[in-house]
């Protein structure tokens, strides 16, 4: 009888592991995907232009003068 509540428990523990792991990766993956359409809409560019154009796909300074990298806005 104490194996057979035993397995019961195991069974629901093991169940209950797999349906959230499941749906934490599935949001997990929306969510990256929500990330990487942000990373893509902006890049950046040093004010200053010390490296002629070169771009950016994150906030940060200039390896160059040290300023603070400014969001180059997308001429569609």
């Amino acid at each position: 009888m104490k194996k057979q509540i035993l397995n019961i428990v195991g069974a629901i523990a093991i169940g209950s592991f797999l349906l959230v792991s499941c749906s934490e990766s599935h949001d997990e993956a929306s969510h990256d995907n929500t990330e990487m359409t942000h990373e893509h809409a902006a890049t950046y560019q040093c004010p200053m232009d010390c490296e002629d154009g070169k771009t950016y796909d994150a906030a940060g300074k200039c390896p160059v003068c040290g300023m603070d990298l400014a969001e180059v806005e997308h001429q569609h």
